[in-house]
């Protein structure tokens, strides 16, 4: 397909990106709005306030972090909407202002565009699925599901990197904590690696332990996207400098995507054209000319904080690993010398909460007793590795 759609619904800006990946085509339209919905008397929406033209009503904010929960959210005027509902009207509302779509890259009847929409990278399965379930109810079945992740990995894979199928890391900050992610292929290794904003280990602390998880070095990366969200990302300087830090304490290329709230919603528009990281070269998009004018915000962010300021609980440390064959790392002692990273890098795993595997047939003592010195090495692999 010629011509991609992404989508991404933050936590105080919301993106919609029309890109087309065919040679000749102009650089991707971005469209920015703050994450407020504005509902009128008769029940219809506009996400945004820059361009309300509606008899406002009631307005409803903060709904990202509840999807999924049976308390649902409270609107401006009291009343009660389920949160993966808004996050599907708002999802509705940017395609509306996505059309009528360009023509460039040879649109026709036979050619449909793509549609892709990200989630938080940490969500669980079921919060994924009661998003799945909302988008469909509300006739949006042809809008597939990303993490955020995978938006930004694929970005990187499309626009930098030079060979397809490498591991990537993903550090997604926001105003709640961090959220760090390994994505091979355009795939994510297991489950992502969270940590509440609260008493969090360094950024290069976190991604240490999490490439541990899985008995990987940062080596093994073939770089690391920074990207933020929320309020805490309309500070470029501290972006860069989280991306500035992970590139000298583990000496991995380190970058920060564009916006940094677009990255996600760029990648997502990638894969609408049809892209697959796993095995396509580069099939450049460009950069959008707005990338760096997400400064929208028409909602006050008075409102705006204190919508998020209790709808997001502090999120205890977690890792959670598969057991997917991953690239052979021998242990290396090419790694930056910084001590106290060593002593986040142990409270970290000390704290962190490994899940039982599936069940399945009947596992020996001494199986279980070989899989625990395992993973011992893995961790004394990471801390030498650092010191």
């Amino acid at each position: 397909m010629a011509i991609g759609v992404g989508l991404r619904i933050g936590r105080i800006v919301s993106t919609a990106v029309v890109a087309s990946n065919e040679p000749g085509t102009p650089d991707p339209v971005v469209i920015a709005r703050d994450t407020v919905l504005h509902i009128d008397h008769d029940g219809n929406s506009q996400l945004g306030g820059s361009t309300r033209t509606i008899d406002e009503a009631r307005t409803l904010s903060g709904f990202l972090s509840r999807v999924g929960d049976p308390g649902g959210i409270a609107a401006s005027d009291g009343r009660v909407y389920r949160a993966e509902d808004a996050m599907a009207t708002a999802v509705h509302c940017l395609l509306n202002e996505c059309h009528p779509l360009p023509t460039f890259g040879g649109m026709d009847r036979d050619t449909h565009p793509g549609y892709t929409a990200t989630y938080p990278s940490h969500w669980d399965p079921s919060r994924v699925s009661v998003l799945r379930a909302a988008l469909d109810y509300a006739e949006l079945r042809h809008v597939d599901l990303v993490s955020d992740a995978q938006g930004a990995a694929t970005w990187y894979a499309s626009e930098i990197s030079e060979t397809p199928g490498l591991l990537i890391g993903v550090y997604h900050v926001d105003d709640a904590g961090s959220t760090v992610t390994l994505v091979r292929s355009g795939v994510p290794a297991g489950k992502a690696f969270r940590v509440a904003a609260k008493g969090a280990p360094s950024p290069a602390a976190q991604l240490a332990t999490a490439l541990g998880a899985f008995g990987w070095m940062p080596h093994n990366l073939d770089a690391v996207v920074v990207m933020g969200d929320g309020l805490i990302a309309r500070d470029r300087s501290h972006i860069q400098d989280i991306a500035n830090s992970l590139a000298t304490k583990l000496m991995v290329r380190s970058l920060v995507g564009p916006g940094p709230e677009q990255t996600a919603a760029l990648g997502a528009a990638i894969l609408a054209t049809g892209f697959t990281p796993a095995r396509e070269k580069k099939a450049r998009i460009g950069l959008p000319p707005s990338y760096d004018r997400t400064d929208v915000l028409t909602g006050g962010f008075a409102r705006l904080r204190e919508g998020e300021s209790d709808s997001e609980e502090d999120l205890p440390v977690a890792i959670a690993a598969t057991t997917d064959s991953h690239p052979d790392g021998e242990s290396s002692t090419g790694g930056s010398s910084v001590p106290e990273m060593v002593d986040e890098a142990q409270e970290a795993l000390s704290g962190a909460n490994i899940p039982a595997p599936p069940v399945g047939p009947k596992v020996s003592a001494a199986t279980y007793a070989l899989a625990g010195i395992g993973a011992l090495i893995v961790v004394i692999l990471v801390l030498a590795f650092m010191l």
